[in-house]
């Protein structure tokens, strides 16, 4: 049965990763190997690892031990994730192509090119990324154009069996069910940027690409020994075909139903039985397309089983700015008033963090539907005139992850240009933040269990705003939704950041460098810093191999990613 999304409901509950983690950091001195199988490294998507040999204490002897240049510089940056099991790492560039290297001194061992398989129907406007492969019971996975593919994890060959020789047509089989003369996905849009989430013998993956007019993303269950699709969810369902209809129809009044692409992984609640999934903007005529358009720039869950929508919480009405909820939902549970509540949290580039229940997708504090301008020089156009803004639990406004009102901008575009406030429709010489960048991208947010804190990487960059971007890098306690600690830093906060050992690690994007950093995860203190030499738009990992913890991270871009790289980095503390 669907649920509404207002309200709260407390649940009490352990979720069972926690536990886990608990016996992973106990048993930490007995073992020499600690993977990173997932992008996100487990389902909840947490990016916490117990071990701690690498601390506040020594972080600042921190160095690479080594780097490895798979060549291929193309598409916007280099995005991915490495994923480690083991004792080697996988990494894609952006085409999607995989590499196998050893993840203690990174030597290639094989790579697999997908460059000749991604077909014809080339789409103007297609820009190759990808954000990294996931593993399961012997197989690397990784979506690329518009295929999966299933290859060997020791030697890099196609999994019989699966799709055709080990590569998966899968929406295209989807979108031949609606469109039955279509030859290629990409020719109507359609592509894979994001890594694919494995369970239980099951891939889950989205498709974008949102600013292609797609006629909504596909969420897809597909098999994973076969690449058969299970089941999909269309985000913006298009008639009586698409489950939600009933829901997402009347939001759409005048003709236009495109956008609602996945740009990344998907998490999951075994116990629930439930797949979150965060879903892109709108696109086309915004005057075409009047209504809130769900379920556009929302977080939707879904059946693992059957794919059927449980429910569904829209974070931007009617978007006109470009606000996607762009990364990936966050599994934990918080301590709230005294219970134990199942929580789910999901950064967006609107500015703001928001924390639901995940069993019900109710605010586990109040978030208010707010009066926002209207006022717009569209013809045609319009607005939405709420827009929901969360509140901590003392009934303040939550903190956004980055300003929602423009700072710093210099004297000579004031003079030209005027200051609006959040979720102004947009009008010519206005300065307007957050910008299409963000607030939060793309980039994972992380969780400590040790610190009960939430971490967001973002972006100050307003629309207009004749200056460069800034990052802000941000720890929450969802417990009360107040923010903890708070740095700023050149460049774009795009990408993700990873926990352990007490230590928080992130990088930032610029079109002079790319330093990665170490902060303090409870004080916020940054501990130490490294210039990559490009810019960091890809999410960082930890990992183990032959006793050492190692933190890796893809290096490649200039500002906002637009110019290509290949460099993935592995630091280490000093041999003795």
């Amino acid at each position: 049965m669907l649920k509404k999304r207002h309200g709260f409901i407390p649940f009490v509950g352990i979720i069972a990763v926690l536990a886990a983690l608990a016996a992973a950091a106990q048993q930490q001195n007995a073992v020499t190997s600690v993977n990173w199988p997932l992008h996100n490294l487990d389902l909840v998507g947490s990016r916490f690892s117990p071990m701690d040999q690498i601390n506040p204490s020594n972080v600042k002897t921190l160095t690479p031990r080594w780097l490895f240049q798979h060549g291929v510089i193309d598409g916007v940056s280099n995005q991915t994730t490495p994923i480690i099991v083991d004792g080697a790492m996988y990494v894609t560039d952006s085409r999607g192509s995989v590499y196998a290297v050893d993840a203690a001194d990174g030597h290639l061992l094989w790579n697999y090119d997908v460059t000749s398989l991604l077909g014809g129907g080339s789409r103007e406007g297609y820009v190759f990324r990808n954000r990294g492969a996931c593993y399961a019971d012997g197989v690397v996975y990784v979506a690329a154009g518009s295929f999966l593919f299933a290859l060997d994890a020791k030697t890099g060959k196609p999994v019989q069996g699966f799709g055709t020789n080990g590569q998966a047509s899968v929406i295209l089989d989807v979108l031949k069910m609606r469109y039955p003369d279509v030859k290629t996905a990409i020719s109507l849009g359609y592509w894979f940027t994001t890594a694919p989430q494995v369970h239980n013998g099951v891939l889950y993956i989205g498709s974008t690409r949102s600013e292609s007019h797609i006629p909504g993303g596909h969420v897809l269950a597909v098999d994973a020994k076969t690449g058969k699709v299970l089941w999909h969810f269309n985000t913006v369902p298009q008639d009586e075909k698409d489950q939600g209809w009933e829901i997402a129809g009347p939001t759409w009044v005048g003709g236009e139903r495109n956008g609602g692409g996945i740009w990344e992984t998907p998490s999951i609640d075994p116990e629930l039985g439930l797949l979150y999934v965060a879903v892109g903007n709108p696109f086309g005529d915004s005057t075409k397309r009047a209504g809130i358009n769900l379920f556009t720039d929302s977080i939707v869950a879904l059946s693992l089983s059957t794919g059927k929508l449980r429910w569904y919480f829209q974070q931007t009405h009617h978007d006109v700015w470009d606000y996607d909820s762009g990364g990936p939902p966050i599994l934990f549970d918080a301590q709230v008033a005294g219970q134990r509540v199942k929580a789910l949290a999901e950064a967006s580039k609107n500015g703001y963090l928001y924390i639901l229940n995940r069993e019900t997708g109710q605010p586990v504090h109040s978030i208010r539907e707010t009066r926002v301008p209207t006022e717009t020089t569209r013809p045609g156009e319009q607005p939405w005139p709420t827009q929901p803004i969360p509140y901590t639990a003392a009934g303040k406004p939550m903190s956004p992850v980055s300003p929602v009102f423009p700072v710093d901008i210099p004297p000579d575009r004031l003079a030209t240009h005027k200051l609006v406030q959040a979720f102004t429709p947009q009008g010519p010489n206005q300065i307007l933040a957050p910008g299409t960048g963000g607030g939060a991208n793309y980039g994972p947010i992380s969780y400590s269990p040790r610190t009960g804190l939430i971490y967001v990487n973002a972006i100050d960059s307003p629309f207009d705003s004749g200056r460069p971007a800034r990052g802000y890098f941000s720890a929450f306690d969802p417990s009360n939704g107040e923010l903890v600690w708070q740095q700023t830093f050149e460049g774009y906060g795009q990408a993700g950041s990873v926990v352990a050992g007490d230590l928080v690690f992130a990088g930032t994007g610029s079109n002079v460098a790319g330093y990665f950093f170490a902060y303090d995860a409870k004080t916020g203190q940054l501990l130490w810093k490294f210039n990559t030499g490009a810019g960091v738009f890809g999410s960082p990992a930890v990992y183990m191999v032959n006793g050492e913890e190692f933190v890796t991270v893809a290096s490649g871009g200039g500002e906002r990613g637009r110019r290509g790289g290949d460099l993935i980095l592995s630091f280490a503390l000093p041999k003795p």
